[in-house]
């Protein structure tokens, strides 16, 4: 039986976190971190991976900075070779690389829709398949896809069209779910994360408007968007040994959106 203070304990760990360069990204990495995993930061912007991994250190773990397009296969592989080659194992995936284009349905160009695709669902795939299949060798790991309340509800709000994004984050989910089912025999557990807005400098610009703030005060029953640092205790269960049962399993961290 697990002791109480190593429930959530992730010594020994590690941890792959895509889109970590900076916002949800970042702060679930630090969290990582913070509870004993050595983290991979691994983001297309090189230069943002760099620092994330240099602050991570002060929590005495090791870090390692990877660029990398989760959109092409070979730069995906290319990463969990390098991984695996330094640290010898993947415990933990987090796929939080994500973008979004916002224009309304029969506006919207079909680069925006195919370029959203891209990273958002086939990026998920495509780290996931390279990351599963180091973890079938071990009968063991932990994916936490980061999906969307939008991925469960439709969105109507002239600031905010989001066609491609909430098509993404419907697959993403729907993704979590078979691969759940598929890899459960190999003690993978699959599972997503599903946030509201929350603030970051991507989303800054769309909550601090007092038209769209008004909206989400309808739609969330909590009245707020989330902070980043609320996503901390969400993934940090779902990397660990407290949530040793749960797989195929979307938990919305929503302020109640997804309940009304």
């Amino acid at each position: 039986m697990l002791k109480r203070e190593e429930v959530f304990r992730l010594d020994g760990k590690g941890a792959i976190v895509t889109g970590a360069g900076k916002g949800l990204g970042r702060v679930m990495a630090e969290g990582l971190a913070l509870f004993g995993s050595q983290v991979v930061i691994a983001d297309i912007d090189a230069e943002n991976a760099e620092k994330s991994a240099r602050e991570l250190e002060k929590y005495g773990v090791k870090t390692l900075a990877f660029p990398v397009d989760v959109t092409s296969k070979e730069s995906v592989e290319m990463m969990v070779q390098e991984v695996i080659r330094k640290w010898g194992k993947i415990d933990i995936l987090v796929n939080c690389a994500g973008i979004t284009r916002r224009g309304c349905a029969e506006d919207l160009p079909e680069k925006d829709w195919d370029d959203v695709i891209a990273v958002n669902l086939k990026g998920t795939f495509l780290v996931s398949q390279a990351v599963g299949r180091k973890m079938m060798e071990r009968k063991y790991g932990r994916i936490v896809n980061i999906a969307s309340v939008m991925g469960q509800r439709g969105l109507f709000h002239p600031l905010d069209y989001a066609t491609s994004y909430c098509a993404s984050k419907g697959g993403v989910i729907q993704l979590t779910r078979t691969l759940a089912a598929e890899w459960a025999k190999y003690n993978i557990l699959v599972n997503a994360i599903a946030p509201t807005y929350f603030m970051t400098d991507m989303t800054r610009p769309l909550l601090e408007n007092q038209e769209f703030s008004e909206y989400l005060k309808w739609k969330i029953p909590l009245g707020r968007p989330g902070r980043a640092e609320e996503l901390i205790g969400p993934v940090v269960f779902l990397a660990s040994d407290a949530s040793s049962m749960i797989t195929g399993q979307i938990l919305n961290i929503d302020g109640g959106w997804t309940a009304i």
